[in-house]
């Protein structure tokens, strides 16, 4: 696990803090690859949320300001929304070069992927729960964005 630039103690210190924060986030699996070592992590929590842990390119901010316009943020009341499972940064795309993952007006299938939240350099692949009418961003792109927060206002088809 180690190549000897970290002790077995500091390793396992590392892996424990790590699950403290998967713990209070829902999160049900991470994956760390670090230079020294490569861990997994997996919760068997039935309260967990399930979170893709997908690899992806961190993005700068620099890179970050020309990814897309800020979006209105109120939602009406009779909406329903896609909150964040955790807190992190919003990525609307995988990459700065890239289509946004979802605007307005997409109908979008359980499964698709609605958004990136970065969180602890792992970057988390929010997708759809059920069939929906995507009717407004709510988060903006390269925010932070906390668990709770409504990412995006929806309709359900």
């Amino acid at each position: 696990m180690a190549n000897g630039n970290e002790s077995k103690n500091d390793i396992k210190s590392k892996v424990q803090s790590l699950y403290e924060i998967m713990k209070e986030e829902k999160i049900s699996e991470l994956e760390v690859n670090c230079q020294d070592y490569n861990v997994c992590i997996k919760r068997k929590d039935p309260d967990a949320e399930r979170i893709a842990v997908k690899k992806a390119q961190p993005v700068s901010a620099a890179e970050n300001k020309t990814a897309g316009a800020p979006q209105n943020n109120s939602v009406s009341v009779s909406a329903e929304t896609v909150k964040s499972p955790i807190t992190g940064i919003f990525y609307q795309s995988p990459s700065p070069s890239s289509a946004a993952f979802v605007s307005a007006g997409d109908i979008v299938e359980i499964g698709k992927a609605l958004c990136i939240v970065e969180a602890m350099k792992v970057m988390n692949e929010i997708k759809a729960t059920y069939k929906a009418k995507i009717v407004k961003v709510i988060a903006e792109n390269g925010k932070i964005v906390s668990a709770g927060q409504d990412l995006f206002e929806v309709e359900k088809l």
